[in-house]
């Protein structure tokens, strides 16, 4: 089997500083925030910041600041994605229900097995009838062209000299591209922990004509070694918590100023496309063999 050869085309970003938080400070100071933490409530999860993507084509991103209402209009983020992973969620038609609910029927954190949280049932996403094509249903209960279980896609993204993880749910609309789009950076040599990616968003519309974003990912440059490993390290700790954190409807109708009960946009395969894949449409998932982590640098 060949191995892919790195692209070296790309010149390498010095500048780009993968910060830590308390890098730097005096010996005596980090010893009193740490021991304060340990009478802190410990955080489920990992502590992010929100990438909202805007809804009806929108081409700039709000990137959550210092507070949950603090937003910033950004058309291009330029970063490192330092982890990323699959994940599915199923909710009723009703996007939760009538009790206002965000959690989700059945979840999956990495797109393979699923867990329904009200039988305890484990699923395997791949023969789950409703993670097939045609399985949804619009809001009058017709049968739709998508899939009940929505598929998305996690990216833990590092800023240049900002010490904050930010975090980009993916959503159906894009997935297809997006993983095409890493795909494509880890066949070319260059592992996503080893690179700095520019994101931005294009308008886009659906076969019925309805407007919405886009993903779209690029690589500009390389990290420095140095980067790279302080990258490694922060992906690490990252892939024994990520597990941990909950799906919520929020992840689904992650847009800014989303429609009611949840009722984004989604984008299917057509007709072409599906016999092109031999009628087998569960594609979402590019071929990562390392549980969809990005590659060692």
């Amino acid at each position: 089997m060949a191995t892919a050869k790195k692209d070296t085309t790309l010149a390498v970003r010095d500048n780009f500083a993968i910060a830590n938080r308390y890098e730097g400070l005096d010996p005596e100071l980090l010893a009193e925030l740490k021991d304060e933490m340990e009478y802190l409530d410990p955080e489920n999860g990992i502590l992010c910041r929100q990438i909202k993507i805007p809804s009806g084509g929108g081409i700039a991103y709000e990137v959550q600041g210092e507070d949950d209402d603090d937003t910033d209009a950004m058309k291009e983020i330029e970063g490192v994605i330092v982890f990323t992973h699959r994940l599915s969620a199923f909710w009723p038609s009703s996007y939760g229900g009538d009790d206002g609910t965000k959690a989700p029927v059945c979840s999956s954190m990495d797109g393979k097995t699923g867990l329904n949280s009200q039988t305890g049932e484990v699923i395997d996403c791949e023969k789950c009838p409703y993670n097939q094509y045609g399985s949804a249903t619009d809001q009058q209960g017709n049968r739709a062209r998508g899939k009940a279980c929505k598929n998305m896609r996690r990216l833990y993204i590092l800023m240049n000299g900002d010490p904050n993880i930010y975090l980009l749910t993916v959503p159906p609309t894009s997935i297809r591209d997006v993983n095409k789009q890493l795909s494509k950076l880890t066949a070319s040599g260059i592992p996503q922990i080893g690179a700095v990616v520019s994101l931005t968003l294009e308008k886009a519309k659906n076969g019925s004509g309805v407007a919405y974003s886009k993903v779209v990912i690029k690589k500009k440059a390389l990290l420095s070694q140095a980067a790279a490993n302080k990258a490694k390290l922060i992906r690490e700790e990252l892939k024994t918590q990520y597990q941990s954190m909950a799906i919520t409807l929020d992840d689904y109708t992650g847009t800014a100023a989303a429609s009611p009960k949840g009722q984004t946009v989604d984008v299917y395969p057509t007709a072409e496309e599906a016999a092109a894949m031999g009628g087998v449409v569960f594609e979402e998932a590019p071929p990562h063999d390392d549980g969809d982590a990005p590659l060692p640098f």
